[in-house]
């Protein structure tokens, strides 16, 4: 990129976007593709990471599938960072071509978006049952170091059930449930009783040493009764709203910035049309001398 701008930009006097608007559509381009570029740096290394690193993902989600949640984030950073740097920089070396490759890569993405997000709310209820066949499967290595030697997904399920106030897939009984939770009812409740101990994610006071299972009332003011199916759909169908409007200002965004790329891509190529007749122009008069 430094060669290129280095070759491309011949100092500030030979810009030729030179208009006030102009040069605003040039900064806000910059600055949301900078973001963006650093974004993509961050997913790629992240998916990297993750891929290289197995744990939550080769024993839950399954490695050796095409779509994974390391390939997603990877496919993310590569496309991000190939889409800003077609406009960082056709933007500052003022490359024409660069910016109509940047325009309709854009352009793909924002239909692609819409009718993702179309998808997204006519599957709504099979988005929320992949969810939830996640957690199901997160909760069967949940506490084994042999299949989670990181913790990844005991630290998953302990976020998620502080997160939504919850305690099981759909009560708390079930990390007493072998077909559950397989681990963890293995080593707490080996003899299936009515009584074991939970993860301490599950109980009220986080301050707390211990947390028994006793399916009493009692036992409810210790820790949260409601399963984390209920309370994750409880939540998608509480914030489906703030999701959309997200993903609305998302493409309104990605409009704005396509019409700053169209901007300055019209002001380049009227100033290079302008050039040219001006240098066909002085041609014409040295051979008329």
């Amino acid at each position: 990129m430094a060669c290129c701008c280095a070759t491309c930009c011949r100092g500030s006097s030979r810009m030729r976007v030179k208009s006030c608007a102009g040069k605003c559509s040039k900064v806000l381009l910059l600055l949301v593709n900078i973001v963006i570029f650093l974004a993509g740096g961050g997913l790629l290394g992240l998916g990297i990471y993750y891929h290289l690193d197995g744990g939550l993902y080769e024993h839950v989600l399954n490695v050796n599938d095409i779509i994974t949640v390391p390939t997603t984030m990877m496919f993310l950073g590569c496309l991000f960072l190939i889409i800003s740097f077609f406009a960082i920089v056709g933007a500052l070396c003022e490359v024409v071509i660069m910016l109509k490759i940047y325009m309709s890569i854009v352009a793909i993405v924002l239909i692609l978006e819409v009718l993702l997000m179309g998808v997204c709310v006519a599957m709504r209820g099979d988005v929320e049952k992949r969810a939830v066949l996640v957690i199901h499967n997160l909760m069967e290595h949940y506490g084994n170091k042999t299949s989670d030697d990181l913790s990844i997904i005991t630290k998953t399920i302990d976020e998620t059930q502080i997160w939504l106030s919850c305690c099981g897939l759909e009560r708390p009984g079930d990390w007493g449930d072998p077909e559950i939770a397989k681990y963890w009812a293995a080593t707490n409740n080996p003899d299936s009783s009515l009584n074991f101990e939970l993860p301490l994610s599950c109980c009220r006071d986080r301050a707390a040493t211990s947390c028994a299972y006793t399916n009493t009332t009692e036992g409810h003011k210790l820790y949260y009764s409601a399963g984390c199916r209920a309370q994750f759909e409880e939540f998608v169908e509480g914030n489906v709203t703030y999701i959309t409007v997200g993903g609305i200002v998302m493409i309104v965004l990605q409009v704005f910035v396509m019409i700053s790329a169209l901007k300055i891509r019209f002001e380049l190529s009227s100033k290079y049309d302008q050039d040219d007749y001006l240098g066909n122009s002085a041609n014409m008069e040295i051979t008329s001398l």
